[in-house]
């Protein structure tokens, strides 16, 4: 997939770069990242740029990340990601947020617990994730195989 740019609601901005890379057969290790960071353009309007990449054929045609999108919950980061399976069969998956300041330094470092989805044939389902701090501006969302 290449890079999809889109406007959020006015007055704010955030640009998240969403990474997907892939690794097939490695039950436990990570499969995926999707990241992005917050960052406001000259009018202070925000804005969604996405990329998907897979290094990994396999899950490539497993799954699709149909659509990333961010906003705020108070003060605090808001990331919602929609994911579907490409395939018939049952997917199951493992997913945790990581959560990092304006300088990329990660945020409460290992503190997320892998949480498991299991995608149907063809289904579609949203995965979302709220930033423990304030501070966080960047995000990353890795998916893997489980164990």
């Amino acid at each position: 997939m290449g890079s999809v740019k889109s406007g959020m609601g006015a007055g704010g901005a955030v640009v998240a770069v969403v990474m997907l890379l892939a690794m097939a057969g490695c039950g436990g290790t990570t499969g995926a990242v999707a990241s992005g960071k917050t960052t406001w353009d000259d009018q202070g309007a925000r804005t969604l740029d996405k990329s998907v990449v897979f290094n990994s054929m396999g899950l490539k045609m497993e799954i699709e990340v149909v659509d990333m999108k961010n906003s705020l919950a108070g003060d605090l980061m808001k990331v919602q990601a929609a994911l579907r399976s490409k395939n018939s069969g049952t997917l199951p998956f493992q997913y945790r947020f990581e959560w990092y300041d304006a300088d990329g330094l990660e945020i409460n470092s290992g503190t997320g617990s892998w949480k498991p989805l299991l995608l149907n044939g063809k289904e579609l389902k949203t995965v979302q994730g709220v930033a423990p701090d304030k501070r966080a501006k960047e995000f990353k969302l890795l998916i893997r195989q489980p164990d």
